[in-house]
């Protein structure tokens, strides 16, 4: 990890995002990038309490930032991947962080 922060330069400033890519792209095989991709597509609620099913969510949404610009689009997506009692529930209620949803739900 520290390798690429040591073949940038002293006086260069390294953004985070950056930091990520870089480390993402030289740490994790492409094959491994797209099967993680596929279970944050595949992600449902299932057998898990909220709290673990969003935590299955975090941790598999940097695989698949494509697919989250904003937060309004993890709200949705994390959404509509619960129970379907809880997703009617919260259907008409409008959330602006994630958190606010998962303290709902």
């Amino acid at each position: 990890m520290w390798d690429i922060v040591r073949e940038r330069q002293a006086a260069e400033i390294l953004r985070w995002r950056d930091f990520q890519t870089e480390f993402e792209n030289r740490y994790y095989s492409r094959q491994h990038w797209k099967t993680k991709e596929q279970e944050f597509l595949a992600l449902r609620q299932g057998d898990l309490i909220v709290l673990e099913y969003e935590r299955r969510f975090q941790d598999l949404s940097m695989f698949a930032s494509v697919y989250l610009p904003t937060e309004l689009h993890r709200i949705e997506r994390l959404r509509d991947g619960l129970h379907q009692e809880l997703r009617m529930g919260l259907a008409a209620l409008h959330f602006s962080t994630v958190r606010d949803l998962i303290e709902v739900a």
